[in-house]
């Protein structure tokens, strides 16, 4: 071992017991990073003063009949066709019932014995008159007379009702057309046996058109009589003016019916598929987009707002659709920012980064 290198080994053991002797510095821990979460957001919006809503219908004649026959029997002949125009009192078919005629028969023959009794009767009366004037007869036997005859003048009665009902009856075996109007549908065929008040044929009157439409729960009255509503076309996209003729009245959880009438206007029939736009006028509401809405399945639907980079939830009330919008009711103003999207595990007071 030479001279130099054992100068080297001397300063190396000098270096460390250097360090050994030197103060331990304690290891600094890095400093701490808080999480942020990126998100969307999107501004609360108001709605409009009025909203249009849109209720299908079917254009229809204003007046309209499906005529039955008042008895059961066979359809024995129907004399239109569909699309004949037909005036009022025109025969439209006629009904097979064998019990009718003979009805009728029996009545009149019921008329014609009591007729025979009649003469009969009169004549027992007015002899037992003269004999009762010449001592000859009781009194008796001229109040039974009198009595037996006034039987029979109400029996006849009875019997001339029985005919003039059969008549009727008879009468009724032949459909006629209640009104001018046009033949729509044709309901039963010739031979097909049908049930008192079965519709057998439907007319549609000449008197004009109208739509029947079904308003939604609580809007009824929203909808008077006199107002202008919009009525459209589906299949052409046709528009036209209507007017609200009637109102009803919601029952048993249906919507309330209402009926718009419709001016005369050429391309305009019934059986013409419509929506009927009636503008309800109401007050403004705070609008957000459907995603921004959470509801974690308790009932306590909230929403998150961004304010000074940090999401703050607000609980709201939901109220109903507008478009791809719902309004909702809470603690927020039009034009503030709320979280539509990257919400699934935010927490109140989190920070948040808004994505462009």
């Amino acid at each position: 071992m030479n001279r130099t290198t054992l100068h080297a080994l001397a300063a190396l053991a000098a270096f460390s017991l250097a360090a050994c002797d030197a103060p331990r510095v304690p290891d600094t821990p890095p400093p701490d990073t808080e999480h942020i979460t990126p998100v969307r957001v999107a501004e609360v919006g108001v709605s409009a003063p009025a909203r249009e809503l849109r209720l299908p219908g079917v254009v229809r004649a204003a007046r309209r009949a499906e005529p039955a026959f008042l008895h059961a029997g066979h359809l024995a002949e129907r004399f239109v066709a569909r699309g004949d125009r037909v005036v009022a009192g025109q025969r439209l078919a006629s009904l097979q019932n064998p019990a009718l005629g003979p009805a009728l028969a029996s009545a009149e023959a019921r008329v014609r014995e009591l007729d025979e009794r009649l003469i009969k009767l009169d004549a027992d009366h007015a002899r037992a008159q003269e004999l009762h004037a010449r001592g000859l007869a009781s009194e008796e036997l001229l109040d039974r007379t009198l009595a037996e005859r006034n039987a029979a003048r109400q029996s006849r009665a009875q019997a001339l009702a029985a005919v003039a009902q059969a008549h009727d009856q008879l009468a009724d075996a032949v459909l006629r057309a209640p009104f001018e109007a046009t033949v729509g549908d044709l309901l039963v065929e010739p031979g097909d046996y049908v049930q008192p008040g079965q519709p057998v044929l439907v007319l549609a009157g000449e008197d004009g058109l109208e739509v029947e439409v079904q308003i939604p729960e609580g809007l009824a009255r929203s909808l008077a009589p006199g107002a202008v509503v919009e009525i459209r076309a589906v299949g052409t996209g046709r528009r036209i003016e209507g007017r609200v003729r009637e109102v009803g009245v919601a029952r048993d959880g249906r919507p309330a019916p209402a009926v718009i009438a419709l001016p005369a206007a050429e391309g305009w029939e019934p059986g013409i598929s419509v929506h009927v736009a009636v503008t309800l006028a109401e007050s403004p509401g705070l609008t957000v987009p459907l995603g921004a809405v959470v509801d974690p399945g308790t009932g306590q639907t909230r929403l998150f707002r961004v304010k000074n980079d940090r999401a703050e939830m607000v609980p709201v009330q939901v109220g109903r659709l507008v478009g791809e919008r719902v309004i909702v009711q809470g603690e927020l103003a039009a034009g503030e920012r709320v979280v539509i999207a990257g919400h699934q595990q935010l927490l109140d007071g989190e920070a948040v980064r808004v994505l462009p």
